[in-house]
């Protein structure tokens, strides 16, 4: 065996090989990592590298270089904040700053457009008599603390030079204009007089970003994530003081540490590590659950969707869970289907408000019946064949959403099950062609699109690009 092995995937692999052909991606195995398979296997080794290679819409291609070490700097911040170049993405409400007329392109302002009001002051430094204790409460701080969220997302790195002693990039300083998020508050006329001078207009959140190009999609899910954690973050959790910003919008810190309330103890929170300091994602698992001869899969819907829309079956990870794990107990719980083996695919950031999707695949064990009395999520699961999925994700309206559509759903996932039931986009005894012919209630017609996680499990499968999962 060669030294490298290159796996190429054709739908399926045809033979494991020295080179095997593949239409999409291309893996690279050491031959050390070939050898050290041990009693995985070669197939269910080479699926697990199957399934990980695909990239999840709203993670950016590529992301930008978020350089996170910078983020400590009041200097530096301020130099990227009052750098010409340097582009501000604005959201009103979770909606982007969009150019009107012009689908999924988000209109980035610079500085001079945007104005010092809308902006607010620079990043903010510690007094010059303060200890070190104290400077650290001070690093890029956003006081006072009424001012807009702010937050420094990155630098946009793709067209950076290379250094001429050893032509590598400058990862201290990569070059390229910073990105920011800003949270428009404030006089709602300036915006107004902005948004008909730039000609502008405020996008819905959910269709805004599915149509925008995966790069845009990137930097919008970065931004509208943080923008909304800091605009939710006002208080303190320990004491209830108000909080202000820290490291150009990377965390919150009790105001108390700054400005001591007379006759009141230190809050709790300003010594020590604490994580809701910090931005959270809550990771989602979605599940693409086969039956046990692999030709079918388990979808599922809400009452509340829009109608004919079926997906993959979701539910949040737990404390104390692994994603096999919480795999396995979402599927018994909402379907009452019991699953064996389970093989991680690919996750993608998911930005209403901030979640993590994992995406997995998993083999149901034989002779089960559907219940749906188990935790009454679901309206209705059934078993759908791959030529059903195939024919609806090849029609033009199989994952055709409207406006109203998208709405319908961000108003479901403000109820109990939150962004579980927004993921998605994360017993019966009518057959699948039925279903497909009838014109309304429970007539399978629409999965999510493919800029969607639960559309790609269901997209991968219908399409035999994942043939080897039918071998868990």
């Amino acid at each position: 065996m060669s030294s490298s092995m290159n796996i190429h995937l054709l739908g399926h692999i045809h033979r494991i090989g020295r080179k095997a052909r593949s239409l999409n991606t291309l893996f690279t195995i050491d031959k050390s990592e070939f050898m050290g398979i041990g009693t995985l296997g070669v197939r269910s080794w080479v699926c697990a590298w199957i399934i990980r290679g695909s990239a999840g819409f709203y993670a950016g291609q590529p992301p930008l270089n978020r350089v996170a070490f910078q983020r400590h700097s009041s200097e530096v911040m301020n130099r990227h904040l009052n750098d010409p170049e340097t582009r501000f993405l604005v959201f009103k409400d979770g909606k982007p700053l969009m150019k009107k007329d012009e689908s999924g392109s988000i209109l980035f302002l610079t500085k001079n457009q945007l104005g010092d009001d809308e902006l607010g002051k620079e990043f903010g430094v510690a007094p010059s008599d303060a200890s070190s204790e104290t400077k650290k409460y001070y690093e890029t701080s956003r006081l006072p603390h009424t001012q807009p969220p702010l937050v420094f997302l990155g630098i946009d790195d793709r067209q950076s030079p290379t250094t001429n002693s050893s032509s590598k990039v400058d990862h201290l300083n990569p070059q390229g204009p910073a990105y920011f998020a800003l949270d428009a508050q404030g006089d709602t006329l300036n915006w107004d007089e902005l948004l008909e001078r730039e000609n502008g207009e405020w996008g819905d959140a959910r269709s805004s970003g599915n149509n925008m190009s995966p790069w845009d999609a990137g930097v919008y899910a970065q931004g509208r994530a943080l923008v909304d954690w800091n605009a939710r973050n006002k208080f303190c959790p320990a004491c209830g003081s108000p909080t202000y910003s820290l490291w150009a919008g990377w965390k919150r810190n009790c105001l108390s540490s700054v400005q001591p309330i007379e006759g009141k103890e230190p809050c709790f929170s300003t010594k020590g590590l604490h994580n809701f300091a910090y931005p959270r994602t809550d990771p989602v698992i979605i599940m693409g659950i086969l039956d046990s001869t692999g030709e079918k899969m388990l979808l599922g819907r809400q009452k509340s969707w829009p109608k004919g829309m079926y997906s993959c079956l979701a539910g949040f990870i737990e404390p104390g869970e692994t994603f096999e794990d919480a795999t396995r107990r979402e599927v018994l719980e909402e379907a009452g289907i019991e699953v064996g083996p389970v093989r991680y695919s690919s996750s993608q950031p998911w930005p209403f408000p901030s979640n993590l999707m994992v995406g997995t695949f998993g083999r149901a064990k034989d002779g089960q019946t559907i219940r749906l009395d188990l935790d009454n999520e679901l309206e209705d699961a059934q078993w759908f064949p791959k030529s059903l999925l195939q024919s609806i994700i090849s029609s033009p309206s199989g994952s055709t959403f409207s406006k109203k559509d998208y709405k319908q759903l961000d108003d479901k996932a403000q109820s109990h099950h939150d962004q579980e039931s927004s993921a998605a986009l994360a017993p019966s005894e009518k057959k699948p062609d039925e279903l497909v012919a009838k014109e309304g209630e429970l007539g399978l017609s629409r999965v999510p699109p493919s800029t969607a996680i639960a559309g790609q499990l269901i997209r991968q499968w219908a399409r035999g690009e994942l043939d080897l999962v039918s071998k868990l």
